[in-house]
C-alpha cells in the first residue's frame, strides 16, 4: 500500500511537472488550432495554398525578431527598439541598394552592421553604464525612430530586381523566407540546448549574480545577446525591403510589441530564467493566423486590435492556469 501510494504521488509529481514544463505550448498550439477550423469553416480563401505562404511568411517576418527579443528576454533584460531599428534597417538599404545589382552585398553588409553597431551600444550602456535594458532600448526606440523619419518620411530607395525575387521564391512548396525561418528556429534550439552560451543565457537569467560568481562571463554575453537580437531586427528590415521593393517609412512600428507578446505567450518568462522555442513558434503563429483570418473575415479594423487582444488574454490565461 506504501509502495503504491508512492508510485502515484510520484506520477502526480511528474504529471504536474509536464504539465507546468509543457503546458504553453499545448495550450498556444490549441488556440492556433482552432483559429484554423474557423478559418477552414467560414472563408474558402482561408485554406488556399496562396493564403497559407501570406501566412507563413508573415509569421518568418516577426518570427525572426521574435527570436532575438526571446533570447534577451531570456536574461531578465528586453529589446523595445527592434521595431525601430527595422525601420531603419530598411530604409538604409533601399538606399544604399538604389535598384542596382551590384550595390546589393554592400547594402546586405551595411545593414547588417548597423544592427551590430546597434547591439554593441546597447551592450555597452547595460554593462558598463549600469542602465536598465528597459531604458537603454526604450531611448533607443525614440532614437532610431527619429532617425528613421530624419533620413525620409516617404517611401525612398529602391531594391535591385534579383532582391525583390528573393521574396517570391519557393523551395519545393515552402517559401524561401519561411525555409530562413524554420533553419533559425533549430539553430537557436540548439544553441540553447547544447552550448555553452546557451547554457549561460538561463544562468544570467535565473540570477545574475550566482552567475557571476560561478565564473558566467555576465557582460561578454550580454552584449552577444543584444548584438544577435539587433541583428535579427536588421535582418528583418532586408526581408522587408523584398517585399516592398522601396524603403518604407511606415515599416516596423509596432514590431517591438508583437515580437514580445509572441514570446511572453509562448511561455518564456518576462522575469529571464526560462525559454521555450517551440513555444515562441507558437505565439507568433498565433498572431500570424489571427491577423489573417480577421481580414479574410473581413473585421473592421477597428475591431481586429479588440479581436487580437482577447485572443492573447485567453491564450495566456489558459497556460497560466495549465502550468500553475
Amino acid at each position: 500500500m506504501n509502495l503504491s501510494s508512492a508510485l502515484f504521488g510520484d506520477m502526480t509529481k511528474s504529471r504536474a511537472l509536464f504539465l507546468r514544463r509543457y503546458g504553453p505550448v499545448f495550450a498556444v498550439y490549441g488556440f492556433v488550432i482552432l483559429l484554423f477550423v474557423i478559418g477552414i469553416t467560414q472563408s474558402e480563401r482561408f485554406f488556399t495554398e496562396r493564403n497559407l505562404a501570406n501566412v507563413v511568411r508573415q509569421a518568418a517576418f516577426l518570427g525572426i525578431v521574435a527570436l532575438g527579443q526571446m533570447l534577451v528576454i531570456l536574461t531578465a533584460g528586453i529589446d523595445l527598439s527592434v521595431g525601430s531599428l527595422v525601420k531603419v534597417s530598411i530604409l538604409v538599404s533601399a538606399i544604399v541598394m538604389n535598384g542596382e545589382s551590384d550595390n546589393m552585398f554592400i547594402a546586405i553588409v551595411a545593414t547588417l552592421a548597423l544592427g551590430v553597431v546597434v547591439g554593441l551600444i546597447h551592450g555597452f550602456l547595460i554593462n558598463e553604464l549600469r542602465i536598465a535594458p528597459f531604458i537603454v532600448t526604450l531611448a533607443s526606440l525614440v532614437i532610431l525612430r527619429g532617425i528613421g523619419l530624419s533620413i525620409s518620411s516617404s517611401p525612398v530607395g529602391k531594391a535591385s530586381r534579383e532582391f525583390i525575387m528573393f521574396y517570391v521564391q519557393k523551395i519545393g512548396p515552402a517559401p524561401i523566407i519561411a525555409v530562413m525561418f524554420g533553419v533559425l528556429l533549430v539553430l537557436t534550439a540548439l544553441l540553447l540546448r547544447y552550448t555553452v552560451f546557451g547554457k549561460y543565457l538561463f544562468a544570467i537569467g535565473g540570477n545574475t549574480e550566482v552567475a557571476h560568481l560561478s565564473g558566467v562571463p555576465v557582460k561578454k554575453v550580454r552584449y552577444g545577446v543584444y548584438v544577435i537580437c539587433s541583428l535579427t531586427a536588421s535582418l528583418t528590415g532586408l526581408l522587408w525591403l523584398s517585399r516592398m521593393g522601396v524603403g518604407d517609412p511606415a515599416i516596423g512600428d509596432g514590431i517591438e510589441l508583437q515580437a514580445i507578446t509572441a514570446v511572453i505567450i509562448g511561455g518564456t518568462s518576462l522575469f529571464g530564467g526560462r525559454a521555450s522555442v517551440l513555444g515562441t513558434l507558437g505565439g507568433v503563429l498565433l498572431l500570424g493566423v489571427t491577423a489573417n483570418l480577421l481580414v479574410m473575415l473581413g473585421v473592421n479594423q477597428f475591431i481586429q486590435g479588440l479581436v487580437q487582444g482577447l485572443v492573447i488574454v485567453a491564450a495566456v490565461a489558459i497556460y497560466k492556469q495549465e502550468g500553475d
